[in-house]
């Protein structure tokens, strides 16, 4: 596996490398295969449903402390098993999103009292419409409102 060792230091510079990795290599979910309903189906050809249950089924896993670590799709999918957190769980849905032509956009979220930004997740565009398309934890729905105390496009 290739990895770059740089830090991310902020949410801007976390949300570029984000963007960076699903544009180059979006196309790496190209041979991806999951079982799907019995039958071994490439992970683009996902249902949008199909996809985000099986991203939010990925066991979540934070980055160790003061690591942060985010990768291409491939890699977090071979290595899905460790564990991923919201920026993995992110890129994974952003290369899904990019590579079958759906609109989207990468939110920075907050639900502490001082509004500091530590979460991200994707929008993905339905019907002229931004939708919350948050895989990060199990119990997560599709589309569903998020509760947050600040929230930015990033």
């Amino acid at each position: 596996m290739i990895m770059e060792k740089t830090p991310l230091v902020d949410k801007e510079q976390t949300a570029r490398k984000i963007k960076d990795l699903v544009n180059k290599y979006y196309t790496d979910l190209d041979s991806v295969f999951v079982v799907n309903r019995g039958n071994n189906t490439k992970i683009t050809d996902l249902s949008l449903s199909d996809f985000f249950n099986l991203v939010k089924n990925i066991k979540y896993r934070r980055d160790p402390r003061p690591v942060e670590v985010v990768a291409r799709p491939y890699y977090l999918f071979k290595y899905r098993g460790l564990g991923l957190d919201c920026k993995k769980k992110s890129i994974l849905c952003g290369a899904y999103f990019k590579y079958r032509g759906l609109d989207f956009r990468y939110i920075g979220s907050s639900d502490r009292p001082d509004g500091k930004i530590h979460h991200i997740f994707p929008q993905v565009k339905l019907d002229n419409e931004y939708l919350n398309f948050d895989a990060t934890y199990p119990d997560y729905k599709l589309f569903a409102p998020k509760n947050v105390t600040k929230w930015e496009v990033l």
